[in-house]
């Protein structure tokens, strides 16, 4: 049943996964900013069709408005980071812009948690920042 707090919480999980993706984009592609919003475009239509279908598939006793919530969340927490590249160029201010824009997102999925304080941003942060290392590490390789 798509209850609001069922909505939210798959919106968070969603946007979780979008927003991780979305800082790997950026920093696996440091070196190749033009291609970042082609990468977020293709990613984010990744994200919204493998998301809503592994929330229906996995439990589809919610109904499929909470699937594509999850979806939907996942693919525009990809797209928004992404959009300086697509409008504003590919430079130092556009990869600030793009880092930004994850941080707000992390900052709204902190404050959309159950969980609250600290811990809920010190979680939801230290995902980002684990997913960066391994994204940076892997670029070294």
């Amino acid at each position: 049943m798509a209850t609001p707090r069922t909505l939210k919480r798959e919106s968070v999980f969603g946007g979780s996964d979008g927003v991780v993706l979305a800082l790997g984009l950026i920093v696996a592609l440091a070196g190749k900013p033009w291609a970042m919003w082609h990468a977020a475009l293709g990613a984010g239509l990744a994200e919204l069709v493998g998301m809503t279908a592994g929330r229906w598939l996995s439990d589809s006793d919610d109904g499929f408005a909470v699937a594509l919530a999850n979806g939907l969340a996942a693919c525009l927490a990809c797209w928004v980071p992404a959009l300086p590249a697509a409008f504003a160029g590919h430079g130092p201010a556009a990869l600030t812009a793009e880092l930004t824009l994850v941080a707000g997102i992390a900052a709204v999925i902190s404050w959309l948690r159950p969980e609250k304080g600290v811990l809920a941003v010190a979680e939801t942060y230290g995902v980002l920042a684990v997913a960066a290392g391994l994204c940076w590490a892997a670029g070294l390789a």
